[in-house]
């Protein structure tokens, strides 16, 4: 791994894991009602959206800075397991809501947008 890889994902990085925190809170508060996590949800299928647009356009620096950088840092795998562990506690119905809205969510963003990004290529 050359040093400019590691900045660009150091890069990405440091955009991503604030905009993760801004796009979560400021959906959580508009959602306010929610007993599922729908801040996650969004960041997550967001994050998986711009990934299958980044995969789709083929360039490899985009890819290590929005790919590895970004949605790395924007998307997060720790808060999903946090808020299912949560949610199995308290609620396991809405667990299986929960887990199933993300999975369907971040697969369908993904899929959709990478599709859309091949073939425009």
């Amino acid at each position: 791994m050359s040093l400019a890889m590691l900045g660009w994902v150091a890069l990405g990085a440091s955009i991503g894991a604030p905009a993760r925190f801004l796009t979560d809170r400021a959906v959580t508060r508009a959602t306010v009602a929610s007993s599922i996590p729908i801040g996650l949800l969004v960041v997550n299928a967001l994050g998986s959206a711009l990934l299958g647009v980044v995969v789709g356009a083929g360039n490899a620096t985009l890819l290590v800075l929005l790919g590895t950088g970004f949605c790395g840092a924007f998307t997060t795998f720790s808060g999903f397991a946090w808020e299912s562990n949560a949610l199995w506690a308290e609620r396991r119905g809405r667990f299986w809501v929960f887990v199933g809205l993300m999975v369907l969510l971040c697969v369908l963003a993904f899929w959709l947008t990478w599709t859309v990004t091949k073939h425009l290529s």
